[in-house]
């Protein structure tokens, strides 16, 4: 067995003494202490803040009290020297990294600190000097530090301040505790006289030069661009910041005053919210897992015009700026340090996560939908996956409407989901899962939208086609470096897609034949895999049919308001971003043939229809109206049920170009001459369209499209369907009823936009 000193790795030959110790997450001894201790005296290095923690301890405690350490935890030889003398003491081994140091509580109540490596026993040198600086100046603080004891050349040791935890929550002590610190170094300079800038961009140019693999190309470029759009002219204040200030460094004492423990990282001429910044940025990673859109909501909640003038001397200050420049710091520093340390901790992919975002929120954004298409790679970087049919080598030179089909595992697709939610720039995500792929809806601030297929298995309804394990194992890296399907994969992928759905190949791909035959032995398809698959599309379907549904939107005007441009590029935004199948009807459901077709028909009652002008025709008679609306009634009373069942259950978005509202405003256009109580009665009987969009324009305006009606009918039409659309605004909850003056089409289509994706959302 290998015999341990708490204070180096060395074997020793003889002279040990039984200790136990608590693992870390890799499984080595993060505490350590003299198995004859009756009391968890570790513990005093942890501060429980979360109940999880609190149960930790009290989970310990209650080990102790049934005297079960020797059986719960690991026991550990160690070297006999003075610290181990007694029974009441414990060692800390310190976080992995060049800051490491070991940290000794003993039974005379002091604290030792010992230094692993230069950096670390300059960091004691550092703290040492502002215990000093602090306690023998002439200003007094509300709250206290440890008293030094003695400083050795590696080693410091200090009293240990007798607590009762953390508060864990920031409140008046921490507040009062920085604002004293500001006040007792303030000075006012330009943001480009800050002493540190030199350090920064020493630090990041030599993440820029010697890359580390676990570390994100993008984040130290990103850091780069954040500290170069920085405007260097406006004046900040600066002042001391302790550097670490967090809940574990920040303790409630016996007489609840604040102890402030940990000065290692304090530094003169700050700027001044560093501490308040490190408190619930470092918080929010490491104890509560929270993603930056939560931590920034939490600083800007507790930011209140008090705060603000204690930490910063007024309520007028630009937080954004100094939460930058605490960033550019505090980032730089760590990712050095994390840049030549072997090992990492998990601890640090949770804080890479977390700063990724952070810069990408405060850094302006040319393109969001580049900035998360790069976040979406670096996530994938890390796993096996492979691009099908990728339209470009480069991810940011995708075209706006492409989309993204990626065949991964299914576990890995569930992190990959959890890590772009967290994504600063996104309005709005959503995720449609089934059990074969998982569809993801991502809208961003600036508009912009995102379709993601994360694929675990290619079905066609109940049967696996192609394996995707190999699809994965067989993908080749680009020039861009992204892994995407083989040549050989894809042609193979391309004729069975669509020869199973019954269609050809489209020319861009080539000239390929298409394919149904499947591949006789894909396991995937047989014995238990087999009924999984069947019992899978089942439930696939019926999760469409209750989940998936689509809606039905109507578009209605006078001739010349624009409704045919807007339906075209509306079915085309639907179909390339929104990635939803369209249906446009003209008019109606035209489950029953228009009237003349039993004279004409078919084909001639079209031809005949488009030939003519709107409201000419010459039908006068009562009787002959009422038979009129009576069967196109009936066509939209049976109709609504078919597009329901064939179209709105399957996912697609109806399109009506011009409604029942028609008969109710303008029944003349369908040669229908009755009173409009009538024709609005049977409204009542039909289901309401989800989105209802009237679009009008000046008179001027619509004339100069279209010369089909005059100025008057064109006011009174367009009069009529702003009363209908009102009321039925404040009648129909379950619908939307909009009146769109139509003059710019892309504000048009923003609107159309903006309505929808509240719904898709």
């Amino acid at each position: 067995m290998n015999i341990t000193s708490i204070h180096t790795n060395h074997k020793l030959p003889s002279n040990t003494i039984p200790g136990l110790y608590f693992a870390d997450r890799d499984g080595n001894p993060r505490w350590i202490w003299s198995a004859a201790s009756k009391k968890p005296i570790f513990l005093q290095f942890f501060q429980a803040i979360t109940w999880k923690q609190r149960f930790f301890v009290a989970l310990i405690r209650m080990v102790f009290m049934l005297r079960l350490q020797r059986i719960v935890f690991t026991p550990i030889p160690l070297g006999v020297d003075h610290i181990t003398k007694g029974n009441n003491w414990a060692v800390f081994t310190g976080t992995p990294g060049p800051n490491r140091k070991q940290v000794i509580i003993n039974e005379k109540g002091t604290i030792t600190k010992i230094a692993d490596g230069e950096m670390a026993a300059s960091n004691l040198y550092n703290e040492a000097y502002f215990l000093r600086h602090l306690q023998t100046g002439k200003q007094r603080f509300s709250f206290v530090t440890p008293q030094l004891i003695r400083q050795d050349e590696r080693a410091l040791t200090m009293e240990k301040l007798p607590n009762r935890g953390t508060w864990g929550q920031f409140n008046r002590r921490h507040v009062a505790a920085l604002q004293e610190l500001r006040a007792s170094e303030q000075v006012e300079a330009k943001v480009g006289d800050w002493q540190e800038w030199e350090n920064i961009h020493t630090k990041i140019s030599h993440l820029r030069n010697c890359k580390h693999a676990k570390i994100p190309d993008s984040l130290p470029q990103n850091l780069l661009h954040l500290v170069a759009l920085e405007d260097m002219e406006p004046t900040i204040t600066y002042g001391l910041a302790h550097g670490d200030f967090t809940p574990w460094n920040t303790l409630r004492l016996d007489n609840d005053q604040l102890g402030i423990i940990d000065w290692e990282l304090a530094r003169q001429g700050m700027p001044t919210g560093f501490d308040f910044f490190h408190f619930h940025v470092q918080k929010g990673i490491l104890v509560e897992r929270k993603p930056w859109r939560k931590i920034y909501a939490e600083l800007q909640a507790l930011l209140t015009p008090e705060v603000r003038t204690a930490l910063f001397g007024t309520p007028q200050v630009e937080v954004d700026r100094y939460l930058r420049l605490y960033l550019m710091y505090h980032l730089s520093y760590y990712l050095s340090l994390y840049q030549d340390q072997p090992v990492w901790h998990q601890q640090i992919y949770w804080q890479l996560e977390v700063w990724t975002n952070a810069i990408t929120a405060l850094t302006p954004a040319k393109d969001q939908r580049k900035a998360l298409l790069t976040r979406l790679f670096e996530v994938l970087s890390t796993n096996a996956y492979a691009v099908l049919k990728m339209e470009h080598d480069n991810p940011q030179a995708l075209p706006a409407n492409s989309d993204l089909d990626v065949l991964i595992d299914k576990e890995i697709a569930d992190s990959i989901i959890g890590r772009l939610k967290k994504f600063p720039h996104l309005i709005h995500f959503k995720v449609v899962k089934k059990s074969f792929m998982a569809t993801l809806f991502l809208v961003l601030k600036d508009g912009q939208v995102l379709n993601i297929d994360l694929i675990w298995k290619l079905k066609r309804k109940a049967t696996v086609f192609m394996p995707t394990g190999r699809m994965i194992k067989n993908a080749c890296r680009n020039s861009h470096g992204v892994s995407v399907v083989s040549p050989k994969d894809t042609q193979q992928y391309l004729q069975l897609f669509y020869g199973l759905n019954g269609a050809s190949v489209p020319a861009k791909f080539g000239n390929l034949e298409t394919s149904t035959r499947i591949a006789p032995d894909l396991p995937d398809n047989k014995g238990l895999q087999g009924i999984g698959n069947q019992l899978g599309y089942f439930w696939d379907t019926f999760r469409t049919v209750t989940l998936g549904r689509g809606v039905v939107l109507t578009f209605s005007g006078v001739d010349g308001a624009g409704k045919s441009t807007v339906i075209d590029r509306v079915a085309t935004m639907l179909d390339k971003q929104f990635r939803r199948p369209v249906k446009v009807l003209r008019h109606r459901p035209s489950v029953l043939p228009i009237l003349s077709a039993y004279r004409y028909g078919k084909k001639g009652a079209e031809q005949k229809s488009i030939a003519s002008l709107p409201r000419t025709g010459d039908n006068t008679s009562l009787l002959s109206s009422l038979a009129r609306f009576g069967y196109y009634s009936l066509d939209y009373l049976l109709g609504q049920w078919y597009i329901h069942l064939r179209y709105v259950l399957r996912g697609y978005v109806v399109i009506y170009d011009r409604y029942y509202y028609d008969f109710m405003i303008d029944a003349r256009r369908s040669n229908i001459q009755l009173p409009s109580w009538i024709t609005a009665a049977g409204f009542w009987l039909l289901k309401k369209p989800e989105f209802n969009f009237f679009l009008f324009a000046h008179p001027d305006t619509i004339l100069a499209r279209k010369q089909e009606l005059t100025r008057d009918t064109i006011v009174s039409l367009t009069q009529g369907y702003h009363s209908l659309f009102e009321q039925c605004d404040q009648s129909y909850s379950s619908g939307v009823f909009i009146n769109v003056e139509n003059v710019v089409l892309e504000d048009t289509l923003t609107l159309v936009r903006t309505t929808l994706l509240n719904h898709y959302r």
